[in-house]
């Protein structure tokens, strides 16, 4: 087939892939299973693997990533995979003994990904040479898995890379689009502005302040969540409230990917800093509908869309009731704007099983349900919240403070 042909086909089965018009967000298609999801994306790391071989093929990569605004250099591969006339698609044709049609139904099926060297010190040494690996996993509990420029399989080391380079084709945690999902087809690396609080490798970033409300000046994990292979973890802070009908509804997320006020990056185990939690006009405004009603904070680390509700429901659901049963269900708080640190422990009048019913399959972890130290007995390093998981486990600790 000739390249223009190609193209043209490739053109055609891709609609609107080249177009400055809005394409459907590929997070937002029709879901598939993890079987699906995982086959497509190690059929496309290794073709992509494969590709590479071709000297001009790497070297336009390594030029892309290169020229990356995104934190850690990454690229949204579908984006790429469309750009330039879709000569990196053209590329992975010929490398690999699909068709076009094949080839488009692997990124359909593998959703929303991003390419990148998520490794500092090889990102950093890479020249673009033929020693390099394409890797992949979903969930952080798989095995990791790479490819050579010959296509061979091999098993990474899940707690440490190899010596040559690898680039990481895994599932899209980046908004490259600047809050327009729409645009994500378009978007190789940042359509828009780089989120709010990112990128600080201390961990110490202090993001400002937002107002009156309810801020975090401290946060410790005892755990990053996330493989080697997917680079950076992206924490997160839920806080949940109760609904009309008396389901959790989420009040505020506080990420590396949300937005305004609620902006916030913690890339090691340990942060400092000031950052919004809940905001008074937002913690006002639930209260309008539901006085005296607790909130119940929670938090994740996000491997799939962020600040959204993921999560296997009957297992979240056994290790929050297990805290739950653990802490005479003392396992929400109650905003109090007259006390110093901003919350106090509440008792809970509403599980999260209702909060997280969207999504059956996702790879976000659940990390712990906060509770209030003086109901926990313990409170590390001058913290007053205590993270919990599947009863009395301590996964990690935060802070509170009132702020006007």
């Amino acid at each position: 087939m000739s390249r223009r042909l190609l193209l043209l086909c490739l053109a055609t089965l891709a609609g609107v892939a080249c177009s400055d018009q809005p394409t459907t967000p590929v997070n937002a298609r029709a879901p598939v299973s993890q079987d699906a999801a995982r086959n497509a994306r190690e059929r496309l790391a290794r073709t992509l693997a494969v590709a590479m071989a071709d000297p001009a093929t790497r070297s336009a990569i390594k030029r892309r990533l290169d020229a990356s605004n995104a934190p850690e250099g990454k690229l949204q591969f579908q984006a790429l995979m469309h750009a330039n006339e879709g000569s990196l698609m053209a590329s992975l044709v010929r490398a690999s003994a699909s068709t076009p049609t094949e080839l488009l139904a692997d990124l359909d099926a593998a959703r929303g990904l991003e390419l990148y060297l998520p490794v500092a010190a090889q990102r950093a040494a890479w020249t673009g040479d033929a020693k390099f690996l394409v890797g992949t996993v979903g969930n952080d509990r798989e095995i990791p898995v790479g490819f050579d420029a010959t296509g061979a399989r091999y098993a990474l080391d899940p707690s440490s890379p190899p010596p040559n380079p690898v680039l990481a084709l895994v599932p899209q945690e980046t908004d490259f689009t600047g809050g327009q999902p729409s645009r994500l087809q378009a978007c190789v690396d940042m359509c828009g502005p780089p989120p709010r609080g990112g990128g600080d490798p201390s961990g110490s970033l202090v993001t400002g302040s937002g107002g009156p409300g309810l801020y975090l000046v401290q946060s410790h994990f005892g755990d990053s969540y996330e493989s080697w292979l997917k680079g950076n973890p992206e924490y997160e802070y839920h806080v949940y409230g109760v609904g009309d009908s008396g389901e959790s509804v989420q009040l505020a997320c506080t990420a590396e990917h949300a937005t305004g006020i609620y902006a916030w990056d913690q890339n090691t185990l340990d942060w400092t800093g000031s950052v919004m939690l809940l905001a008074d006009a937002d913690y006002n405004a639930y209260q309008k509908k539901h006085p005296g009603a607790p909130v119940r904070i929670v938090a994740w680390e996000d491997d799939d869309e962020p600040c959204v509700d993921h999560a296997n429901v009957t297992g979240v659901a056994a290790l929050v009731t297990a805290v739950d049963n653990a802490y005479k269900q003392l396992t929400s708080g109650k905003v109090d704007p007259w006390y110093f640190r901003g919350i106090k422990s509440a008792p809970s009048i509403f599980s999260l099983v209702a909060a997280i019913h969207n999504v059956i399959l996702t790879n976000d972890d659940f990390i712990g349900n906060g509770v209030e130290g003086t109901i926990t007995g313990d409170a590390p390093n001058g913290s007053n919240w205590v993270l919990k998981s599947n009863g009395t486990i301590t996964v990690g600790w935060f802070t509170t403070a009132r702020k006007q």
